[in-house]
């Protein structure tokens, strides 16, 4: 049998039914009239019957998009399996299966949800979500989550329930409510300080956590984060060179549990055991790899303050090798630092939810008093007003600038255009080129921006406003530079232009505010500028951006449209091939910014509602930015809004940006790097209603079509190239929790599978000039899988602590080369500012 042969068979299946699926949506616009509630389209085969008042019932239905009204046997949805009433039976789906009642299994690959207290079990290596578990089971690698009652198992890495009378089995277990029932994992977490606990770390109300630098004898440099619960503590931690300080790098991870006693009103004595895990990365003489230490000490804590602590312990460690136990060094310890206390109080703690509802009541107070027509810019026809000729003169002027500099300032070669160059052009597109990763996928997609914004930024709407995106990109391609028009470059900075320009054209339109003076007003105008050059350069020529009006004076409503925005500084860990203590540190820098309200039907125009999420690193070796994650709405329809919650179907664009280079003094693999730079396709989101203490819960999938992605090549390494670029399509997860008082924490899932259509074997490559190679790559196809989950944790005025995960594992499959599996991860932890 050809695999190979039957395996692009079933590539080309599914990519046809992803195709069927968007082509569904789009020719039947009459679903956008439909009422709310109206079932989706049953793009499925099976046996079925209507109920006199039109309810559809089946016993077994197929299909790409799979919805009935109530299920007695078997579904299977290639994209979506749903029941919108009583489901009893089996449900498979290779993205996501819903139900409003559910007695039976749930298996899918991503989702699983059900809208009320559930019967069976669910089956997810993602995220299982129930309204409640009655009588049943969760499974799943990362994410079990009952908003209500759970009366049943959770296992999985993260579990939550509102009230827990069952059991939760995870690394991570979170239990609101706990009067009955057992924890048992590494972390646990409940309200109730009497719950049953079992775990390496237990928190509750009364848990007194520390942070804790010190230094030692053991590891010279070390943090650690300290338990206190009533008479005992745990701590887990991290400690840096382990064989001395005139030696290689080498590292310690430790646990240790312990009771203590008070002795004085500011003294404390303890005692406790601990395991460390110890990697040296030597593997040489007497000195392996990795070891194992135990521990006992003693410790005396002095309190300075109700915030501040210092301790000093002594003991003794023995180190050992793994396997064989021979002892490498045993020695008494020594250790002294500080112990800064976190104390969680949340009656005095700034309530997030509740700032963004007085500033939303401010605003509807600023309505009130002026009318709309008199308050927003929109509202004066001089600014509205559809300037075409003006738009198309900015976009060539872009090109002609560009080029002129690069041809006269900088001496470029490919700068040096004539009349037969062009003409050589006509002749000789389209080929792929071999610029390096950031200018193919990000410096042409912000490039595209500009064009875009030469026409959004003179009153064309963002229909209108794309073709110059477009237009912008091909006269470059064959005009301004010697080089063959490229075909990556067209899709890139049309596409991607498009999505980062709609995204800066409303950012800017947050800060400018034309009754504003002095340094303030300058200020406001240079952030403008810097998000949205073009628009700042249309301003400038208007007058726009020192006029001073006390009417029409704002560009942005928040109370149509909320916005949440914020800003995180701190570390980031970026692994070697996935190694704990072989990796690079570096301070980074993000942004992520909330638009609009995805399930609000009144706001309806395109990036209404967008997110993003943008990444910059401080240090030269890893690149200036490593990530940027754009996601906008361009339509969408509501299915059903109701006291089981709501739920909308749309379309959605995509532009998603992972850059990295090989870890400083490491190996010479790169960690990752992942492009999709021009992706659009369907999706479902899904909000649950308030329940319990749960302020907030979101889930959503897609489905996208990648017109153009680029993914990291093991052997393709021509001019500056050393990536592969194709299509293909991707699938994507996003859970959000919101907890009033506490944080939110999300999930993201991506998975992408690109190919490499045109590759270059057969090819002369010693008599090929490498501008002419026409390839895409190395011939095959790549899976990639990013893994992001998030912690925010709340402080007090607008301040947080976040925690963030990333795990990239990538398979690549190639058609003239041995295939390739990498894999590693990164964490990030910084302390978060929410405007």
């Amino acid at each position: 049998m050809d695999y190979g042969k039957e395996k692009k068979q079933l590539v080309h299946h599914a990519l046809w039914g992803l195709l069927l699926a968007i082509g569904w949506v789009w020719i039947c616009p009459s679903q956008a009239q439909t009422p709310k509630g109206h079932r989706l389209p049953n793009v499925a085969v099976g046996i079925h019957h209507h109920h006199p008042d039109s309810t559809l019932c089946s016993p077994l239905n197929i299909g790409l998009l799979s919805e009935v009204d109530t299920l007695h046997g078997f579904q299977y949805g290639m994209f979506l399996g749903a029941v919108r009433g009583r489901a009893d039976g089996f449900m498979l789906a290779t993205l996501a299966n819903v139900a409003h009642a559910f007695n039976g299994v749930q298996i899918a690959s991503f989702n699983n949800i059900v809208f009320t207290p559930m019967k069976g079990i669910q089956i997810s290596p993602i995220t299982n979500i129930a309204m409640g578990v009655r009588q049943g089971m969760q499974f799943s690698s990362i994410a079990n989550i009952s908003s209500g009652k759970m009366r049943g198992l959770q296992l999985s890495t993260y579990n939550y329930a509102d009230t827990l009378r069952g059991t939760q089995i995870g690394i991570l277990n979170v239990a609101q409510s706990h009067p009955r029932g057992v924890q048992i994992g590494l972390f646990n977490y409940t309200r109730d300080p009497e719950a049953r606990k079992i775990g390496l770390i237990n928190i509750n109300p009364q848990t007194r956590i520390d942070v804790m630098p010190y230094v030692g004898t053991s590891t010279r440099l070390n943090l650690a984060l300290r338990f206190r619960n009533p008479h005992t503590y745990t701590m887990v931690g991290i400690g840096s060179h382990f064989l001395g300080l005139d030696e290689d790098f080498s590292g310690e991870l430790f646990y240790r549990m312990g009771r203590y006693w008070g002795i004085a009103p500011r003294w404390t004595l303890g005692g406790d055991i601990g395991f460390g895990h110890v990697e040296t990365f030597q593997n040489k003489g007497d000195t392996p790899r990795r070891m194992y230490s135990l521990q006992a000490r003693l410790t005396a804590d002095y309190a300075i303050n109700d915030n501040l602590g210092a301790f000093v312990a002594a003991g003794y460690g023995t180190t050992r090798h793994y396997g064989s136990h021979t002892n490498f060094r045993s020695r008494p310890i020594i250790e002294a630092g500080l112990a800064l206390r976190y104390h969680h109080d949340p009656d005095h703690q700034a309530l997030w939810d509740e700032e963004r509802k007085r500033d939303r009541e401010f605003m509807l107070g600023k309505l009130a008093l002026t009318p709309e027509d008199s308050l927003y810019r929109w509202s004066d026809p001089d600014y509205t007003k559809k300037r075409w000729l003006r738009a198309a003169a900015e976009a060539v002027g872009i090109n002609v600038f560009v080029h002129c500099f690069d041809r006269f300032v900088m001496d470029e070669d490919f700068a040096q255009v004539t009349f037969k160059s062009i003409a050589h052009n006509w002749h000789h597109a389209f080929v792929w080129d071999n610029d390096q990763f950031s200018t193919n996928l990000f410096a042409h997609p912000y490039h595209g921006n500009l064009y875009f914004n030469s026409a959004r930024s003179n009153g064309l709407n963002f229909w209108q406003s794309a073709p110059y995106a477009l237009g912008g990109s091909l006269m470059w391609e064959f005009c301004g530079e010697v080089e063959p028009p490229a075909i990556n470059d067209v899709l890139a900075t049309t596409f991607g232009g498009i999505c980062i320009g709609e995204v800066m054209h409303r950012v800017s339109a947050l800060v400018l505010n034309d009754r504003s003076r002095g340094f303030r007003r300058f200020l406001r105008e240079a952030v403008a500028f810097v998000t949205n050059p073009m628009q700042g350069l249309n301003r400038i020529i208007d007058g726009d951006a020192w006029n001073v009006r006390q009417d029409k004076y704002m560009y942005h409503d928040f109370s149509r449209i909320p916005v949440e925005f914020a800003m995180t500084v701190g570390d980031r860990y970026l692994a070697d091939q996935g190694g704990i203590f072989r990796g690079e540190n570096q301070p980074y820098l993000m942004f992520d910014l909330h638009y609009g309200d995805a399930f609000d039907d009144s706001n309806t125009q395109p990036y209404d509602f967008f997110t993003l999420n943008a990444c910059a690193g401080f240090t030269g070796n890893q690149p200036l930015i490593n990530n940027l994650h754009l996601l906008g709405k361009l339509w969408s329809h509501t299915v059903y809004d109701g006291k089981q919650g709501k739920t909308i179907v749309g379309i959605f664009q995509h532009f998603n940006y992972y850059d990295s280079k090989p870890v400083k003094n490491g190996s010479d693999k790169t960690p990752y790097r992942i492009s999709e730079a021009a992706s659009f396709g369907p999706g479902m989101m899904w909000q649950f209603p308030q329940v319990g203490n749960l302020k907030r819960l979101e889930q959503a999938v897609f489905a996208d079509l990648i017109l153009l992605g680029g993914t990291k090549s093991d052997y393709y390494n021509v001019i500056d190239r050393d990536y592969n670029m194709g299509s293909g399509f991707s699938l994507k997860s996003k859970t959000q929790m919101v907890f009033p008082r506490l944080g939110y924490f999300s999930l993201l899932v991506d998975y992408y599978h690109i190919y490499t259509w045109k590759g270059y074997e057969g090819k002369d490559l010693e008599h090929t000039n490498p501008l002419y190679l026409n390839a895409q790559g190395d011939k095959g196809d790549a899976q990639l899988l990013v893994f992001n989950p998030r912690f925010v944790f709340q402080l007090r005025n607008n301040f947080g602590i976040e925690w963030q995960g990333a795990y990239y594992g990538r398979y690549t499959y190639y058609s003239y080369h041995p295939s390739v599996r990498a894999h590693t991860f990164e964490t990030r932890l910084g302390l978060l500012y929410r405007f």
